[in-house]
């Protein structure tokens, strides 16, 4: 793990941001309830720590290195060995502590591996499908670390509250992980599909899917543009974290399936 946390410091000392990337321990801060495997420092003053996971975390082990940091003002960052995480192309029920860093960012996380050419850092995407819990897994490829900020998210769920988490992932490269992420919706269950032509995605699409995410939006398979649009507006009125009488983290979730289903369903039909 020495080797990896070695390689880490190198490559974030070779973005602009960053004035310090060490091992040493923080020596500002008096007490820290887990030891970070580096402490990251940018020129506008900001820091973060970042965890190097080898096993399965407790959550209420990520929730106090979150609390904990926060106070201080600094970021997190957590790094998972690739044997903790889903292959490219698998649908899997993901466990609490997984589902609680994917809230941390916008459904991903980093991990590390060791390949022929050395080590190589990750991002791993999840889509959340109909079934709670439930997500496809979906890699693009290496990824190169050009950008560091920490700044503060309100997160729901199994972590609930608001903490200073640290984002490497560059404004080009999350609109890349978007463009992708809406391919993705329509073929998440086999891997073999993934370079399929955005304009031929449709045709190749999972009937069941297709069936299921009709019935999400509450329409029959024949509906119009127009009837698809209403319900979904419709039903967005009874779900939106904002106005639903759900509790907030299961509204969040709801919603945000609501918009993976009618996305689908007018890509499919080649709606605008």
């Amino acid at each position: 793990m020495n080797a990896v946390a070695d390689w880490l410091s190198e490559s974030f000392k070779n973005v602009a941001e960053v004035k310090s990337a060490t091992r040493e321990p923080d020596s500002s801060v008096i007490y820290v309830s887990h030891e970070a495997d580096l402490v990251v420092a940018t020129w506008m003053g900001s820091r973060f720590y970042v965890y190097l996971i080898e096993s399965e975390p407790r959550l209420r082990d990520i929730r106090s290195m979150l609390r904990n940091n926060s106070r201080s003002g600094i970021g997190t960052l957590f790094v998972l060995n690739s044997a903790l995480v889903p292959g490219d192309g698998e649908t899997v029920r993901v466990p609490d502590w997984l589902e609680a860093l994917l809230s941390l960012a916008d459904n991903w996380v980093y991990s590390y591996r060791i390949n022929e050419d050395g080590l190589s850092l990750v991002q791993v995407n999840f889509n959340e499908t109909a079934i709670a819990h439930e997500y496809y897994c979906w890699y693009i490829g290496d990824f190169k670390i050009e950008h560091v900020s920490v700044r503060k998210r309100e997160i729901s769920g199994g972590i609930k509250g608001s903490f200073s988490v640290a984002d490497i992932a560059s404004p080009s490269y999350k609109r890349k992980v978007n463009y992708e992420r809406v391919n993705q919706r329509f073929h998440y269950k086999t891997k073999s599909t993934q370079n399929i032509p955005r304009d031929r995605a449709p045709k190749n699409g999972s009937s069941d899917l297709l069936a299921r995410y009709y019935e999400m939006v509450g329409v029959a398979h024949n509906a119009t543009e127009a009837e698809v649009k209403a319900a979904f507006r419709r039903q967005a009125m009874n779900v939106h974290p904002d106005v639903s009488a759900l509790p907030r983290s299961e509204a969040e979730r709801r919603i945000k399936l609501l918009n993976e289903a009618y996305e689908y369903i007018k890509d499919y039909h080649g709606w605008g």
